[in-house]
């Protein structure tokens, strides 16, 4: 498999952020939330606090590597 990167620009983090917490709040609304794998959980964590981390700073997005 070849590397590569991706950005998503501080509107990109922005839309993402506003899409996770609508989902958030339907399924927590609904109560029909699937289980998830603690690894899932984790990683989906992990991307929240960076992108919660950007869209602090103005102007910040994300990068992200693959190998």
């Amino acid at each position: 498999m070849l590397g590569g990167c991706s950005t998503w620009t501080s509107d990109d983090v922005a839309q993402a952020l506003e899409q996770f917490e609508a989902t958030k709040r339907a399924v927590d609304e609904s109560g029909a939330a699937p289980p998830l794998e603690p690894e899932v959980v984790d990683a989906v964590m992990e991307c929240l606090g960076w992108m919660r981390a950007a869209a602090e700073r103005p102007g910040f997005g994300v990068i992200g590597f693959r190998s």
